[in-house]
């Protein structure tokens, strides 16, 4: 079954770089797998021995995590009885997830373990990107491309963590493949600079805590010294950087402009008025929500009673991933939302201490995958854009399928 794993690598090796560079490439990526997988059920190929009911039997709690968005839109259009194939459009990129994890499962490791060189690409691929459209961060615009500067931002700080700790699947004597992650680190820490993201720079410690913690076979002298350089390196950039200083002095007006009440049109302000009305429309439809359709609506009407501004209801969403859904998909949005994190974050913190590297390393990607689109999903709405949706669970799919294929190798070389 050549003919299928083949495309099945190629889509692995270069949707996390694909995703963020090239408008509808990570969602090419994603229905390639998808239709592998099709052909692969039809022609009754079982990858690992594993056939399509195995895989769903074993990690249902899994799949039904991935799927529950999409069964939290079907129950709104059921109760409200306002059928729209088009709400289905960002929940089916994770809805998708079981076949996608299935046929992944037919790539071996040493492949897998190649989309460790997609994060560094990408990430080199994006800081360049975001220097050519900011002219060098001296502009700021709404869009980096095809995604929102917010969205860009995040994923290229993700992929640059995500590089470092892919360095667990080297041999620790290859210090030029340290060196070249190192500064793929750093580089998705510059681009949220030029593109001067306050809600990227929220993961910043989250990710350089997580790392320190991950890498906990080094050496204790290592670590401090590490520590030490990295605390030196982010409070030179905090108190150096004019732009960083900017932003933060502009997150402290914005805040003391609303408590005050003179400016609530601020972006922190927008913000924090649309967190108040997402609560408000949840309470008037706690179960199911107000539907996708009906949100500008429901704003404009708390509009008109004065509760916020026309600004704040000009926005398409709460810029808060949890909240959003809870208030569109009522209480089945909000345990679908907590449940695309936990679950998976469940399965790779099962392998976290794990004393293979392989394994730690596939298990240390994952669980800050997890982590980075909860704390992302704070601020904005990373499952908005397609695509996102699409690398979370083509993300997701390839670490747990690198976890198990490495248990299956020990299994086997085992006396």
């Amino acid at each position: 079954m050549s003919y299928i794993k083949w495309p099945v690598i190629i889509a692995i090796a270069l949707f996390p770089a694909l995703s963020i560079v090239l408008h509808n490439a990570g969602n090419a990526c994603l229905y390639l797998l998808f239709v592998c997988s099709i052909v692969a059920l039809v022609c009754r190929y079982k990858p690992m021995e594993t056939s399509f009911g195995q895989l769903l039997k074993q990690y249902w709690p899994l799949h039904l995590a991935m799927a529950s968005l999409f069964c939290a839109v079907f129950l709104n259009q059921i109760v409200s009885g306002d059928f729209a194939v088009k709400q289905y459009d960002r929940a089916v990129r994770l809805a998708v997830f079981a076949p996608i994890f299935w046929i992944i499962l037919s790539v071996p490791l040493r492949h897998l373990k190649n989309v460790q060189w997609a994060f560094v690409v990408g990430v080199f691929a994006a800081v360049i990107k975001t220097y050519v459209i900011t002219e060098g961060g001296i502009d700021r615009f709404g869009n980096v491309g095809f995604l929102s500067t917010i969205a860009f931002s995040n994923i290229a700080l993700l992929l640059g963590a995500m590089a470092l700790i892919s360095f667990g699947w080297n041999e620790r004597r290859q210090k030029v493949i340290f060196v070249v992650k190192v500064l793929a680190c750093c580089v998705g820490l510059y681009a949220t600079l030029l593109a001067k993201t306050r809600g990227s720079w929220i993961a910043i410690p989250f990710f350089f805590a997580f790392m320190f913690m991950f890498f906990g076979n080094i050496r204790i002298r290592h670590k401090l010294a590490i520590a030490v350089l990295s605390l030196a390196v982010l409070a030179g950039i905090f108190t150096f950087s004019s732009a960083v200083q900017t932003r933060l002095a502009e997150t402290k007006s914005e805040i003391s402009l609303f408590v005050s009440g003179q400016n609530v049109d601020t972006s922190t302000g927008i913000r924090l008025q649309l967190w108040h009305a997402s609560w408000i429309l949840f309470k008037q439809h706690p179960v199911v929500g107000i539907g996708r359709e009906n949100f500008s609506s429901g704003l404009n009407e708390l509009v008109s009673r004065k509760v916020i501004t026309p600004a704040a209801a000009s926005l398409a969403h709460s810029h808060n991933e949890i909240l959003f859904n809870t208030t569109i998909l009522g209480i089945f949005g909000f345990l679908a939302s907590v449940s695309i994190y936990c679950v998976p974050a469940y399965y790779f913190m099962r392998d976290i201490r794990d004393a293979d590297d392989d394994i730690r390393t596939a298990a240390g990607l994952g669980l800050l995958l997890c982590l980075g689109f909860f704390i992302y999903g704070l601020t904005d709405l990373m499952f908005f854009w397609t695509v996102l949706g699409g690398f979370y669970s083509m993300s997701v799919a390839t670490f747990l399928a690198c976890i198990i294929k490495r248990k299956k190798e020990l299994k086997r070389t085992d006396p």
